[in-house]
C-alpha cells in the first residue's frame, strides 16, 4: 500500500512501489477498461469525461518521457497507470451510475469500507510520523478524497460517522490545506442543501455554532497536546503556509522565463521540483499544470474547472438532490488546486470515481424545495 504512504514521486523514474500494489493498480485498470469495453453502450461522455480523458493520457504520455534511461522495462509500464487509473475508474463509475440508481447507491456505499482500510493505513502511518516527530500525513488526502463519494450513499448514519472519521483523520495529520478544504466544502453543502433547497437558515447557523463548540474544544485538546495545529494555524500569515507565497513566485518565475516551445508542450513530470532553486513542488495544481505540462496540457484542465462549475450550477438549478455534494466536492477541489495538489498525484483518481458517479442522470431525481 505504498501509493497511500508516500506525498511524492522520484524525479529521477525509479520504482520504490511494491510488487503488490504494481499488480494491483494493473489488475484495477485492467478491470475497469475491461468492464468498460463490454459496457460500452452505456458510454455518453459530455465535456467533463473527454477533458479528463485529455488530461489523463498527457499526463501520462509525460511521466513516461520524463523517466530515466536506465530504469527497467516494468517502470515504462507502472507510472504511467497512475495517471490511466484516473480515466479507468472514472469510465468504470460512470457506467455502474450509469446502469441504475441502486447500484450507485450501493457503489458508494461500499466506499465506506475504503474509508476504513485508508483509515487504518493512515493511523499506521501517524504512529511511525509521531516517533520521528513528522505528523504531516498526506496520507490524510486519500480518506478526503473518498469522503465524497460516500456521502451520496442513501444511509445517513454512514454519511455522519464518515464525516467524523475524516475529520478525525484530517485534524490529527495537521494538514492545514485539509482542514481549511473540509471546512469549507462542509459549510457549501450546508449552504446549498438548507438554504438554497429547503430555506432553513436555522439549520445553517446551527451548524456554524456546531463548528464553533467543535473549535473551541479542538483548541482545549489542542493546548493539552502542546498547541500544535493552533500554532501552525497562527503562522499562516508569517510562513505564507510553509513558505507557498515565495514556491508560487519562484514557480511563476521559472514560467515567465521559460522557452517557448516548453511553455507549449511543458517541462514534464514533476518538473517543477526538478527545476525550482527551493526543490519544492509549485503547491498549485494550476501552476503545477502550466509548468510541467505546458499550454496543452494547462487548457484541459481549465475547462475541466470550468466545466465542473458549470455542471454544478446546472445541478443547483435542476434542484438535483445531489447538488449538495457536488458543491462540496468542488470546492475541496479547488481549494486543495490552489495551495497544494489534486490532479498531479494518486488521489486524485479517488476525486475521478465521484465525477464519474455524479455525471449520469443528472436530472432524474429531484429535491423538493
Amino acid at each position: 500500500m505504498s501509493m497511500l504512504t508516500t506525498e511524492h514521486t522520484s524525479i529521477l523514474g525509479e520504482n520504490k512501489d511494491s510488487m503488490l500494489l504494481k499488480i494491483l493498480t494493473g489488475f484495477l485498470i485492467i478491470f475497469a477498461c475491461g468492464y468498460s469495453i463490454i459496457n460500452t453502450q452505456y458510454l455518453k461522455w459530455n465535456r467533463i469525461g473527454k477533458t479528463l480523458l485529455l488530461v489523463s493520457i498527457y499526463m501520462a504520455v509525460w511521466r513516461v518521457i520524463s523517466l530515466s534511461p536506465t530504469v527497467g522495462l516494468l517502470s515504462y509500464i507502472y507510472h504511467p497507470m497512475r495517471d490511466i487509473l484516473i480515466i479507468a475508474l472514472f469510465t468504470f463509475s460512470y457506467i455502474i451510475a450509469s446502469k441504475s440508481e441502486e447500484l450507485s447507491n450501493f457503489y458508494s456505499t461500499g466506499m465506506f469500507i475504503a474509508l476504513l482500510i485508508t483509515a487504518f493505513y493512515y493511523y499506521k502511518n501517524w504512529s511511525f510520523a509521531n516517533e520521528i516527530d513528522q505528523a504531516h500525513l498526506g496520507t490524510a488526502y486519500y480518506a478526503l478524497f473518498l469522503l465524497p463519494t460516500i456521502l451520496l450513499t442513501p444511509s445517513k448514519w454512514l454519511r455522519y460517522v464518515s464525516t467524523i472519521i475524516v475529520g478525525i483523520i484530517i485534524l490529527s495529520s495537521f494538514k492545514r490545506g485539509g482542514l481549511i478544504a473540509l471546512v469549507l466544502g462542509l459549510v457549501t453543502y450546508f449552504f446549498v442543501k438548507e438554504v438554497l433547497f429547503q430555506k432553513k437558515f436555522g439549520k445553517l447557523i446551527w451548524f456554524i455554532v456546531i463548528l464553533v463548540v467543535l473549535f473551541i474544544m479542538l483548541m482545549i485538546a489542542d493546548n493539552a497536546m502542546g498547541n500544535v495545529l493552533s500554532t501552525r494555524l497562527a503562522n499562516i500569515s508569517e510562513d505564507g503556509g510553509s513558505g507557498r507565497d515565495q514556491v508560487w513566485k519562484a514557480t511563476w518565475y521559472m514560467i515567465k522565463t521559460t522557452l517557448d516551445e516548453q511553455i507549449i508542450f511543458g517541462h514534464g513530470f514533476n518538473a517543477v521540483l526538478r527545476d525550482s532553486p527551493l526543490g519544492l513542488s509549485a503547491h498549485n495544481d494550476f501552476l503545477e499544470m502550466l509548468y510541467d505540462y505546458g499550454i496543452v496540457g494547462f487548457i484541459p484542465y481549465l475547462v475541466l474547472h470550468f466545466s465542473l462549475i458549470k455542471y454544478l450550477f446546472r445541478a443547483i438549478k435542476a434542484h438535483d438532490k445531489r447538488s449538495p455534494v457536488i458543491a462540496f466536492a468542488y470546492v475541496m477541489f479547488f481549494v486543495l488546486s490552489m495551495i497544494s495538489h489534486v490532479i498531479v498525484y494518486p488521489w486524485s483518481a479517488l476525486m475521478a470515481i465521484f465525477w464519474g458517479i455524479m455525471l449520469p442522470s443528472q436530472t432524474n431525481v429531484i429535491i423538493e424545495k
